[in-house]
């Protein structure tokens, strides 16, 4: 629905046999935007997960690719970020009364970005020394954050359900969030993310507003949906493997956030998808061109490239 590419001349690659089909001219129209949204349809369930950018490319997006909001019984925020929270007040709106918002409580936290040099990692304590220093030097971004007023207040006027959540939620049959995603390997999180408590107090960004979702597919696997992977696409599988008792992985699809990580990284994260073998692997949005350049030459009958409109029959 929103993603940060569109490509009408992407063809459907036969090798998935009907599994993943490209929209090609349909998405003519399509915007693409920093963002990221996906429509879910499974069990009986329409799932909205994440809301896209700021520049509201899944308002137009809904009428190309002719998905009515108001199908969305159930919608999740990945994790408190504006490339997925971006459209989240305007769109509450469409899609009518009695859905669930789900949420973690810690979407509201001001985050910090430190704007580095490739390959530079702070931590939260060089972090407060500096931070009149780093600002003045543009090397801070006070990212955009959501007010919880604000959204209880919008949920409230129209009449939906806010569930603020730090465990799993069954969405439908065979189909969870993950709640907090367990930190097997903290090497694999995004670095240079804060939290700033106060003016004078920092924390290191360990990303427990992150939320994925898992569907067990009969007789194939688990599909593993990430908004943005920053808790660590290895670490998100496995909470994944442990929440359903399914080990075997049959898709795994969004945004792995890989696109500063080293090459050294990179080949774990390759190495791990080997091992796994999924029959998919979709990396979208924040992902980065070297490790799906990667992931192409060493598993190209497994991987495949999302744009805006791509479809996955699972």
């Amino acid at each position: 629905m929103t993603n940060n590419t569109t490509d009408i001349l992407q063809q459907t690659d036969p090798k998935f046999k009907g599994k993943v089909i490209q929209p090609m001219r349909k998405a003519v129209n399509a915007i693409a935007e920093h963002g990221l949204a996906m429509s879910i349809e499974a069990n009986g369930a329409n799932i909205l997960y994440d809301f896209g950018g700021l520049g509201f490319a899944i308002l137009k997006n809904f009428e190309v690719l002719q998905i009515d909001p108001k199908i969305f019984r159930k919608t999740v925020l990945s994790h408190g970020h504006f490339d997925h929270f971006g459209s989240l007040m305007k769109l509450l709106p469409l899609l009518g009364p009695a859905k669930e918002i789900i949420v973690s409580p810690d979407i509201y936290k001001q985050k910090i970005a430190y704007l580095g040099s490739p390959g530079e990692i702070m931590d939260a304590s060089a972090l407060k020394q500096n931070y009149e220093a780093f600002k003045k030097a543009n090397k801070i971004q006070e990212l955009p954050g959501i007010s919880k007023a604000l959204l209880q207040k919008l949920v409230t006027d129209n009449k939906q359900t806010l569930v603020e959540t730090r465990t799993p939620v069954k969405l439908a049959s065979a189909i969870w969030t993950s709640g907090e995603i367990e930190l097997a390997d903290r090497s694999e999180m995004t670095p240079n993310l804060f939290l700033k408590v106060d003016k004078t107090t920092f924390e290191d960004e360990t990303f427990r507003d992150e939320i994925a979702i898992y569907i067990k597919v009969k007789d194939k696997g688990l599909v593993v949906l990430t908004g943005c992977g920053h808790s660590g696409i290895i670490n998100t599988i496995k909470q994944g493997q442990k929440l359903s008792g399914e080990d075997r992985i049959y898709a795994v699809i969004g945004g792995f956030h890989l696109q500063s990580s080293s090459d050294e990284h990179l080949e774990k994260v390759l190495d791990y998808f080997n091992k796994i073998d999924p029959d998919i692997i979709c990396g979208m949005h924040c992902t980065g061109f070297n490790f799906n350049t990667k992931l192409l030459a060493k598993m190209s009958d497994k991987a495949t490239l999302g744009v805006v409109g791509t479809t996955f029959n699972l």
